[in-house]
């Protein structure tokens, strides 16, 4: 009598919202929800408690407290839109170089010069390259040929391939099993988020835990003053404000290693750092739709990255 009904109104959530009846949409949406009422949690009791909190918000909508609030809305918008931008796909990769093969094959067809002069083929720009790569108009292979010029000579298609995707992968990416799917620049799989973090979305999802830790670290020292003002007023509220301090203490350590984790200066040489400076603009600032894909540096150029560094290094910003 029970178990009926039950099932009734699962099947009809699923049939109104039919992601509902994937698992793993669930048990994402699901850590979504958790995540947003742990945020309205730690808010809402400080200034249940603290009513001279909303007292000062009231009378002064930009002061300390307003500030706070803006960043609060702030990084949960930040947190649903890197959970929701794409990791950028290699299948995603491949459909645009395959389109672009298209344009190119009826812009010659439709063009006056016949298509033989211009040695059919289509210009990709492949990221750490001097120059731009000629890849011959082929809708099948043009991605295995594209993926191959970024590998030293000699290297084999089968080592390249993913046994599960059956794709070609670039330099830096990787399979997810999570996802299921391979992703380029592939970091790894946040389980809070509910997606991969990879080329498209590493930036937002810095930005994310960068917001997040400020975030955490203001909520605590409001916690601390309310602490220092009201302590010994009434046992029960020192007593949950204690132990949400604590929690919240260690979420701080956590996302301050994680943020060091992703922006910390490497203690040997990594062959796709272009320098500090590069770096940091490239991930933070120079992010774009257009998929962009790295080559594997030759020896000489990984040798170069290896010299030590000198004073004129320095002067000259090598480390940049």
């Amino acid at each position: 009598m029970i178990f009926l009904p039950s099932m009734s109104i699962f099947n009809f959530c699923h049939r109104f919202v039919p992601c509902l009846a994937d698992p793993a949409t669930r048990s994402s949406l699901g850590l979504k929800a958790a995540l947003v009422v742990l945020h309205i949690v730690y808010a809402g009791i400080l200034f249940l408690f603290d009513s001279d909190l909303i007292e000062k918000t009231k009378q002064e909508p930009w002061s300390y407290t307003g500030l706070y609030l803006l960043l609060f809305v702030a990084t949960l918008i930040q947190y649903f839109v890197a959970s929701y931008s794409s990791p950028g796909y290699v299948l995603d990769a491949m459909r645009e170089v395959s389109e672009k093969n298209s344009l190119f094959r009826k812009a010659s067809m439709l063009s006056k010069q016949p298509a033989s002069s211009k040695n059919g083929s289509l210009v990709i720009t492949v990221e750490g390259s001097q120059s731009e790569r000629n890849i011959p108009e082929s809708n099948v292979t043009s991605w295995t040929k594209l993926v191959l010029d970024m590998y030293p000579p000699g290297t084999s298609v089968r080592t390249l391939s993913c046994t599960f995707c059956n794709v070609e992968q670039p330099p830096r990416a990787k399979h997810c099993h999570d996802c299921d799917r391979c992703v380029l620049q592939f970091d790894h799989h946040c389980v809070w988020l509910g997606a991969c973090i990879g080329w498209g979305n590493h930036c937002r999802f810095w930005w994310y835990i960068f917001e997040e830790t400020a975030l955490c670290i203001w909520t605590g020292i409001l916690y601390i003053t309310y602490l220092k003002a009201n302590i010994s007023r009434a046992w029960w509220k020192d007593v949950i404000m204690i132990l949400l301090l604590v929690t919240l203490s260690f979420a701080v350590i956590f996302l301050l290693l994680l943020l060091i984790f992703h922006r910390g200066i490497p203690e040997r040489v990594y062959p796709f750092s272009e320098g500090v400076c590069r770096n940091l603009y490239k991930f933070c600032c120079a992010r774009s739709s257009i998929y962009s894909l790295e080559r594997l540096p030759t020896a000489m150029e990984l040798e170069d990255k290896s010299r030590p560094y000198t004073c004129l290094g320095f002067l000259t910003c090598r480390c940049c």
